[in-house]
């Protein structure tokens, strides 16, 4: 068992920096799923994620591991007023109490081997037992103790089936199962033994005996239960189990409230009384999900329109949370203050994806989707890039959308390129661009796979070439696209190792033009692999290459065309008492270069490195184990230069990370502290932004003694708020002093610190 306080930051503290080392959760929370009622909570879980809104303050606010939660993906959840402690349980079978604002992890069914199907069905009550419906049986958890009290597992001689539902009545427990219903004595205290239980017999269609039940519940001392297919599936016990209700539902949700019953389909939900009145709600375009009563309030968690708070049968409240559309994740670009997230992509590069959902686009904090219709039916986006105010969308289906302030203004095909966005070689419509970027001449170049010139640019007068490499175009695939400080063109042939490019700067004439295919080979690229998966450009020029075994780096990519040697080389490191290659056993998704000339790093399967600017030494290596990330694949990393905001994309949803060092200023201006004033309660790093590169940095008392002294990050400078003698400064005014590379000195801020 573990205990951890959960630290609840509403919405709107996610406008706004977190300090240095600190998190920030950037999930989806579309298409609510579930909800229930926690007194002035109203809990709801979307696209895995969990959040609540506060009907005191109307405030939102989110609940993932970035504040506490144990795990990600949450599936069920459900409130026991008995001891107000909402029980949250994820896609992995783990389990969470949140009891005051404090979570206690259950981790019992998560961790145990089970021979086959592992999944958490419901969520069932009795005073402080939870009863949890599991594919294998029945999990009892005491909820006092925090622990496991027992395990039913129910079936005919011994064949165990998946329990869906449970229901504790005055006398007896139901469980609704995969082949029937069943039921036992609450008091009989060997529920473990499958003897124990008896099936449901008494129905008037003897086929129901071994029927599969979805759900089971009981309102004023009624059972009732649901079969588990398409309509008329709801069946009330009487003396026999009768189908009384014909309310044409497909497998309906169950829930009571008090003394009423909660039915919930796609388009309708009902609320049946002690008296069998019902009260309809209906609806043509929502898409319930589930729904909560509390007097005479209904709150809905509807797939279209959000979080719904019903009044008399009329939409009074929808609550939705500023957030991407999807948590599916191909690239992430940072371009002037927007990020963008790419939910495209492809199978294995050959099959497309065929997703709808297009890109979403944060900036200011705030979100919005550019969807395939958005985008003039482009689907599988994988790359954006951004120009004179125009965001190109790069498809792996229906080659490049254009959009200018919130307009599509024209999608680039085959047909207005002059045929150089080709087609595929097996299809007439299809044109997979991998990967789009402009260079210092605002030409934008790109990469189409399956062509014979798969290397394309647009020049900024609209004119239109390619080029070709002489390759075998079947499963041909590129994937990554670099520009170097030498205007030479690097790209990712999937399984192929690496071109290099040279139009010499002069794109129209193609005589001067040169290439190499980089491999294995020495003398000529030396690669780890011909499976590279991440290239990056750091700021001195070296080009990084990320392999499914480890990194290399070519240290002179000048040389690429002069003749010399200019193959890359892996990094040695010390380990113990034997030196090893860098991440030689890891495969590297990603590599992307801070504004210290650090070198973030995204693995398949070991989570993400900080490395230093030689990538000898590591600064941090998180993992979802000792950090919030969601998972240790990490897809993508993009980086705000302007703050030091690292954005974390994995195949569970998007992170970011507040990391100290920022892109350094050209010119020393005024510099932006965060946080200003310093808190007597603040004890994180106190960031100094905007300075020029590598600048040196001063803190003086108001009287000019000097306190810290430190040089910055790129253009960040991080002071911990202690002096010489690693005591925590007093109350005053502090002065900030920066040193150009010129050894230009001047005062360039004032730091306001309360004790």
């Amino acid at each position: 068992m573990k205990v951890i306080l959960l630290v609840l930051l509403p919405l709107i503290t996610f406008t706004q920096d977190v300090p240095i080392g600190y998190w920030k959760d950037y999930l989806s929370y579309n298409e609510p799923k579930e909800v229930t009622i926690a007194n002035e909570r109203v809990y709801c879980v979307a696209s895995g994620g969990l959040f609540y809104y506060n009907t005191n303050d109307n405030s939102i606010n989110r609940v993932s591991k970035v504040n506490g939660l144990s795990d990600n993906e949450v599936e069920k959840i459900k409130f026991n007023n008995y001891n107000n402690t909402l029980v949250i349980t994820y896609k992995n079978c783990n389990i969470d109490f949140l009891k005051d604002d404090v979570i206690i992890n259950i981790s019992d069914i998560k961790r145990k081997e089970i021979t086959g199907k592992k999944k958490i069905n419901n969520i069932d009550f009795e005073n402080n037992l939870a009863y949890i419906s599991c594919t294998f049986g029945v999990v009892v958890l005491n909820m006092t103790k925090n622990e496991v009290k027992d395990t039913y597992k129910i079936g005919d001689n011994a064949q165990y089936v998946e329990i869906n539902q449970t229901e504790i009545t005055e006398d007896l427990i139901y469980v609704a199962t995969s082949e029937g219903l069943y039921s036992a004595s609450k008091n009989n205290l060997f529920l473990s033994d499958y003897n124990q239980w008896e099936k449901e017999t008494l129905f008037n269609n003897v086929l129901l005996q071994d029927a599969s039940f979805s759900g089971i519940t009981s309102f004023n001392n009624t059972v009732v239960a649901v079969l588990d297919k398409e309509t008329d599936s709801v069946l009330i016990k009487h003396n026999t189990w009768e189908n009384t209700l014909s309310l044409g539902f497909k497998r309906p949700k169950l829930s009571k409230s008090g003394e009423s019953l909660v039915i919930t389909d796609s388009n309708q939900i009902i609320i049946i009384s002690t008296n069998l009145q019902q009260v309809k709600i209906e609806t043509v375009n929502n898409a319930f999900n589930s729904a909560s009563k509390l007097e005479n309030e209904i709150w809905v968690a509807d797939k279209n329109l959000g979080l719904l708070r019903y009044l008399d049968q009329e939409i009074k409240e929808s609550i939705t949370v500023n957030s991407p559309i999807s948590n599916d994740i191909y690239s992430l670009e940072y371009y002037l203050n927007k990020l963008f997230i790419c939910h495209g992509g492809h199978i294995n590069f050959s099959l497309n994806k065929l997703n709808n959902d297009g890109a979403s686009v944060m900036e200011n904090y705030n979100w919005y989707n550019k969807d395939f219709f958005d985008l003039n039916r482009a689907r599988d986006i994988v790359s954006v890039a951004s120009f004179n105010g125009k965001e190109f969308y790069a498809s792996w289906y229906n080659g490049i959308s254009v959009m200018e302030d919130d307009e599509h203004i024209i999608k680039y095909g085959f047909q207005n390129t002059n045929g150089v966005l080709d087609t595929t070689f097996y299809s007439n419509n299809r044109i997979q661009i991998s990967d789009i970027k402009f260079d210092n001449n605002n030409n934008m170049w790109g990469l189409n796979s399956q062509v014979e010139r798969p290397l394309f640019v647009k020049k900024a007068d609209d004119s239109w070439y390619s080029f070709g490499m002489n390759q075998d175009i079947n499963g041909l695939y590129f994937d990554e696209l670099i520009i170097d400080q030498e205007n030479k063109k690097w790209g990712v042939i999937v399984n192929g190792g690496i071109f290099v490019y040279t139009d010499n700067n002069t794109i129209s004439n193609f005589s001067d033009d040169s290439y190499k295919i980089l491999n294995t080979n020495i003398g000529n690229g030396n690669l780890p692999s011909q499976n590279v998966l991440a290239i990056s450009e750091d700021l001195d020029g070296e080009i990084w290459i990320g392999t499914d075994k480890g990194v290399a780096v070519f240290y002179y990519p000048e040389l690429v065309f002069s003749g010399y040697n200019f193959d890359a080389q892996q990094i040695l490191i010390q380990e113990g008492d034997y030196g090893q290659y860098l991440l030689s056993t890891e495969k590297i998704n990603c590599i992307t270069i801070d504004g210290a000339n650090r070198k973030w790093i995204g693995t398949e399967a070991a989570g993400l490195y900080l490395l230093s600017e030689d990538g000898i030494e590591q600064i941090h290596h998180f993992t979802k184990t000792n950090s919030p990330l969601f998972s240790d694949k990490i897809v993508d990393i993009t980086i705000n230069n302007q703050n030091g905001e690292v954005f974390i994309g994995t195949d569970k949803g998007l992170i970011s990370y507040r990391s100290d060092a920022t892109k350094g200023e050209e010119n020393q201006g005024t510099t932006y502290v965060f946080p200003n004033p310093v808190r007597e309660n603040y004890r994180g790093n106190i960031a100094i932004n905007k300075l020029v590169n590598n600048a040196q940095v001063k803190i003086t008392d108001i009287s000019g003694n000097l306190i810290f002294q430190t040089t910055a990050q790129g253009g960040q400078a991080n002071w911990n708020g202690l002096n010489f003698n690693n005591q925590r400064v007093g109350t005053g005014i502090y002065l900030v002093f920066s040193t150009d590379e010129q050894g230009f000195e001047k005062m360039t801020s004032k730091i306001l610190f309360i004790k």
